[in-house]
C-alpha cells in the first residue's frame, strides 16, 4: 500500500490555488504532470480527490484531464460518468447502476493496514480513511442503496479495531511494558483513531451541497466511530474485556459518541455487558441522538444539517452538549443539544449552564423537586425512563418535538441576519483535547520533515510562541516507512504520560549525580518507543523530537552552574551521547529561541552540528480558497461567517498565518462586527470590512486598551524589561527591533536590508551576533521576513504589539 506525501497534497493544493486564480493552462498542466509522475497505488487513494479537482475545469480540459487519469489507473470508466461531490454529472447516474460493494474494497485495505502499516495513524491509517470518506461519496450519494453499505464498512472498521488493538496490547506486553501502561496506550491509540475519522468528517461536511450528500457523510462517521468504539469493547485487556476499559474511560470518548446517528449509538450502547453500561448514558444522551436523528430525516433537498461539534462540560454535573448546524437557502444557524449523564440532578441552578448557552434541549435525571419547581419548556427529565430500547424511542420522540418547536420559534422571533454572537471566541484556545475537532491537516510540517527523512543529524525547528509547533510535530509521532517518529516534550503532560518520559529520565539523571551510564540516551529513546508505538521498529531510523527544547538546556546549565562536577558526570556525556544517536538518527529540537543549545560552548559537540529550519506558519496562496490558512480560518469564523478570498488574503497579511493570533484577531474582528450591527447572510467578508477594522481597532493606540491580546501583550513587555534582557537577551533583541520597525515605518512595516542593520546593530551588540546573522536567525524563527531586499516583521501584528507595549519594571 503507497501512502500520500506531504509534497503530493500541497501539490493539489496549489493546482487548486491555480484554479481559483483562472490560471487553468498551467494548472492543467501540473495536474497531469502530477498524475503522470505518481504512482499507480498512490493515485488509486487520490482519485476522489484528484476526480473533484479535475470537475473545476471546463468541459474540455475537464475530459481530458479525467481520460489522462483514468488511464494511468487502468478504469474502463468514461470520464462522464464521473460525478462532483454531491452533484451526478452529464454522464449515466450512479443510482442506474448497482453500487460496488464497498465493504469488501475496503476490508482489503484495512487488512492492508493491520499487517503492514499498523498504527501509522497520520500517514497510511489517513490516507486510507480520506479514500473511504471520498470514494463512499461519488459512488453512493446518488445511489438508493447505500445504508446497508455503509453499514458493512462500519461492521469492517469493528473487526478492525478488535484485532489491531488486540495485537497491539499483545506485543507491549509481551515486550515488558506493563498491563496497566499498555492500557493506557491502547486507550490513547483509541482515541487517535476516533479523532482521525472526526477530523476527516470536518473536512468533508465542508463540502457537502445537499440532504442526501449530508445523510451519507454523516452516516458513514457514524458508521466507522461505532464500529471502532464496538471493536475496541471486544477486545481483552490482561484480566478485563475492552468493555470494562471503555466504562473506565468513558469521559475520552463520549465526544466522539456525538457525531454518530442515534440508531447506531443505541446499537452500541446495547452491546455494552449490563455490568459495564453506563444506564445515564443510555437514557440521556443516546435518546438525545436519536431525537436529532429524527430531525435529520425533515430536512430534503439543499438543506443541510449536520453536527458540528462535541463536547464534555465539566462543570457541577457532567454534560455533553452537541452542536449541530442547519443551512438554509444560503442562511446557516446552530442548535445545541445538552445532556447531562452522570446521576441525578439535585439542583435547579446545576440546569443553569446549558440554558445559559442557549440549548435547544436539556436533558438529564431530575431530582423529584427539580422536576416540579423547573418551569423550562426546553428541559426534559429523562428520571423516568427506563433503560431499554423502547422507552428511549419514546422519550427520542419528546425530544424531536422539542427541537423542531424551537427551530419554528428561533425563525419567526430572531433576525437570523444581525450577528450577535462571537464565533471566533468559541475556539479553544486552551482546550487541547476539545482542539482536535478544529485540527487542520498541516502538509507544510509534513513536507519540512520529508526533506530530512532521506538524512541524519541534529536539527532545530523554531517558531515564535504559539505558533502550533506542539500540535503540529503530535501529529507527526507516527512510522512512516523506514522511519519511527517519537515526540517527546519538556513541558508537563499529565494526561499525556507517555511525551514526559524523557523529562523525567533527564531530571532523574542530574538530580541523582552519578555518572551517567554509556547507554544512557539510547536506552532513554528506546524506552519512549516502546511506550508510543506497538509494533517491532527495529531497523528503523528513529527520528526523536524534543519539544520545549530551552527546558532541556535550561536544566543542563542550571545543574551545572550549581554543581560543576556535574559537567563531566552528566552533561558532557549526555551531549555526547546525542551526537552519537544522530550519526545514525535524526534528532530534532523546537522551541522559540535559536540559541538555547549554546551552552558548555569550550567542550560541547553537539551546537556545532545544529542545523536551524524555519518551522513553517500556515500556509497559504494568494487568491486562493482552499489552503492550510483558509481552512483554519473557517474552523475559527465558522460557516455562519462566509468570506471571500479577499479577506483571506488581508487577515493572512496581518498574521501570516500565526493560529493563535490569527484566533485573537478574529476575535477582535467579531466583536467589532457586533459593534458595527453587522448583517451577514447576504454577502462573504472581503477584505472592505478588514481594512475598516484595521483603521479601527490595530492602531497602537486601540492595541494598548484593547482586552484580545493579552498572552502577546504580557509576553513581549517580558522580553522588553531588564529581566528579559538579562534572561532571554536574544527574544528581548528581537522584540526591540519589531518595536523600532513598527514604530519608524508605520505604513509599510518594512525596511531596506541597510536599515535594518543600522537599526540591528546596536542590539546584535548585545547578544553578539551580526545583523546579518541577527536577520538570518530572526527569519528562520518567523520573527522577521526578508524578502527582495525588503526586512518585515515575520507577523505583522507582533510587531503592531511590540510597538504597543511598555516595558514590565522589574
Amino acid at each position: 500500500m503507497a501512502t500520500i506525501g506531504a509534497s503530493t497534497r500541497q501539490k493539489i493544493a496549489e493546482i487548486s490555488a491555480m484554479v481559483d486564480n483562472n490560471l487553468v493552462g498551467k494548472a492543467s498542466d501540473e495536474f497531469s504532470s502530477l498524475v503522470k509522475e505518481t504512482s499507480k497505488d498512490a493515485l488509486a487513494l487520490l482519485k476522489p480527490d484528484l476526480s473533484a479537482l479535475a470537475l473545476r475545469f471546463q468541459n474540455k480540459r475537464r475530459k481530458t484531464l479525467l481520460g489522462i487519469l483514468n488511464t494511468k489507473l487502468g478504469s474502463i470508466e468514461q470520464s462522464g460518468e464521473f460525478s462532483s461531490i454531491g452533484v451526478v454529472s452529464k454522464g449515466l447516474p450512479m443510482s442506474a447502476k448497482q453500487p460496488p460493494m464497498l465493504a469488501k474494497l475496503y476490508s482489503t485495505r484495512f487488512d492492508e493496514l493491520r499487517d503492514r502499516h499498523i498504527f501509522q495513524w497520520a500517514t497510511y491509517y489517513r490516507d486510507t480513511l480520506m479514500f473511504i470518506f471520498g470514494d463512499t461519496r461519488q459512488k453512493l450519494v446518488a445511489s438508493t442503496e447505500w445504508h446497508q453499505q455503509i453499514e458493512d464498512v462500519g461492521r469492517v472498521a469493528a473487526a478492525h479495531a478488535t484485532d489491531i488493538f488486540d495485537r497491539g496490547f499483545r506485543f507491549q506486553t509481551e515486550h515488558g511494558l506493563s498491563a496497566e501502561v499498555a492500557e493506557i496506550k491502547s486507550v490513547s491509540g483509541l482515541l487517535k483513531f476516533l479523532y482521525l475519522v472526526i477530523s476527516i468528517f470536518m473536512d468533508q461536511r465542508e463540502s457537502v451541497t445537499n440532504a442526501k450528500d449530508a445523510e451519507v457523510t454523516w452516516n458513514l462517521a457514524s458508521s466507522l466511530l461505532t464500529g471502532i468504539l464496538a471493536g475496541f469493547g471486544k477486545v481483552t485487556y490482561a484480566d478485563e474485556s475492552g468493555w470494562s476499559v471503555l466504562n473506565r474511560n468513558q469521559k475520552t470518548w463520549l465526544p466522539a459518541l456525538g457525531f454518530a446517528r442515534g440508531s447506531e449509538a443505541l446499537s452500541f450502547i446495547e452491546e455494552f455487558p449490563a455490568e459495564y453500561r453506563n444506564d445515564d448514558v443510555y437514557v440521556t444522551i443516546i435518546p438525545a441522538l436519536l431525537g436529532i436523528e429524527r430531525l435529520a430525516h425533515r430536512f430534503h433537498d439543499e438543506d443541510v444539517f449536520l453536527p458540528r461539534l462535541s463536547r464534555l462540560a465539566i462543570g457541577h454535573t457532567e454534560r455533553l452538549d452537541i452542536t449541530l448546524t442547519i443551512r438554509q437557502r444560503a442562511s446557516s444557524r446552530e442548535l445545541l443539544v445538552s445532556s447531562y449523564y452522570s446521576g441525578i440532578i439535585q439542583q435547579s441552578y446545576h440546569l443553569s449552564e446549558a440554558l445559559a448557552l442557549r440549548a435547544a434541549v436539556v436533558i438529564g435525571r431530575l431530582d423529584s423537586q427539580v422536576a416540579e419547581q423547573d418551569q423550562s419548556s426546553r428541559v426534559l427529565n429523562a428520571g423516568e425512563v427506563k433503560p431499554t430500547s423502547e422507552p428511549v424511542r419514546n422519550f427520542a420522540e419528546m425530544i424531536e418535538s422539542v427541537l423542531q418547536s424551537h427551530i419554528s420559534n428561533d425563525a419567526e422571533t430572531h433576525d437570523p441576519s444581525l450577528l450577535n454572537r462571537n464565533y471566533a471566541r468559541e475556539f479553544p484556545l486552551e482546550d487541547p483535547d476539545f482542539r482536535k475537532q478544529f485540527l487542520v491537516q498541516r502538509y507544510s510540517v509534513k513536507r519540512l520533515l520529508e526533506g530530512l527523512e532521506s538524512g541524519t543529524g541534529v536539527h532545530l525547528w523554531c517558531s515564535v510562541r504559539r505558533s502550533g509547533k506542539t500540535t503540529a510535530a503530535s501529529s507527526l509521532a507516527d512510522q512512516n516507512g523506514k522511519l519511527v517518529v517519537v515526540v517527546q516534550t519538556m513541558d508537563h503532560q499529565p494526561h499525556q504520560i507517555e511525551q514526559n518520559i524523557f523529562a523525567r529520565k533527564i531530571g532523574e539523571a542530574l538530580s541523582s549525580q552519578d555518572a551517567l551510564a554509556p547507554d544512557f540516551f539510547k536506552s532513554v529513546v528506546d524506552e519512549c518507543i516502546l511506550a508510543t508505538t506497538a509494533v517491532d521498529t527495529k531497523g528503523k531510523k528513529v527520528v526523536f523530537i524534543v519539544d520545549e527544547y530551552e527546558t532541556l538546556f535550561g536544566l543542563i546549565d542550571a545543574f551545572v552552574s550549581r554543581d560543576p562536577s556535574l559537567r563531566f558526570t552528566v552533561a558532557l556525556p549526555l551531549l555526547s551521547q546525542m551526537v552519537a544517536f544522530a550519526a545514525k538518527n535524526l534528532l530534532i529540537f523546537m522551541g522559540q529561541r535559536p540559541d538555547a543549545h549554546l551552552i558548555l560552548s569550550a567542550q560541547n559537540q553537539l551546537s556545532p552540528l545544529v542545523r536551524q529550519y524555519n518551522f513553517p506558519l500556515f500556509e497559504h496562496y494568494a487568491g486562493a480558497t482552499d489552503t492550510e490558512f483558509t481552512q483554519f480560518l473557517r474552523r475559527v469564523l465558522q460557516e455562519h461567517l462566509p468570506f471571500d478570498t479577499s479577506f483571506s488574503d488581508a487577515v493572512y497579511e496581518e498574521t501570516n498565518g500565526h493560529p493563535y493570533l490569527t484566533v485573537n484577531l478574529m476575535v477582535d474582528f467579531c466583536d467589532w462586527l457586533i459593534d458595527k450591527e453587522f448583517k451577514h447572510g447576504t454577502a462573504p467578508l472581503g477584505s472592505e470590512q478588514f481594512v475598516k477594522f484595521n483603521k479601527d481597532r490595530l492602531t497602537i493606540a486601540a492595541l494598548q486598551r484593547s482586552p484580545h491580546y493579552v498572552f502577546f501583550h504580557g509576553m513581549l513587555a517580558e522580553y522588553s524589561s531588564e529581566r528579559g534582557r538579562e534572561s532571554e537577551p536574544w527574544l528581548s533583541a528581537i522584540t526591540s527591533v519589531l518595536q523600532e520597525i513598527a514604530t519608524k515605518h508605520p505604513k509599510a512595516f518594512a525596511c531596506s536590508v541597510n536599515t535594518f542593520q543600522q537599526i540591528a546593530a546596536p542590539y546584535g551588540q548585545g547578544i553578539r551576533m551580526t545583523p546579518e546573522r541577527f536577520l538570518a536567525s530572526g527569519s528562520m524563527s518567523n520573527f522577521l521576513q526578508d524578502k527582495g531586499g525588503q526586512v518585515k516583521p515575520g507577523v505583522r501584528l507582533m510587531a503592531r504589539l511590540a510597538a504597543s507595549v511598555t516595558a514590565k519594571i522589574n
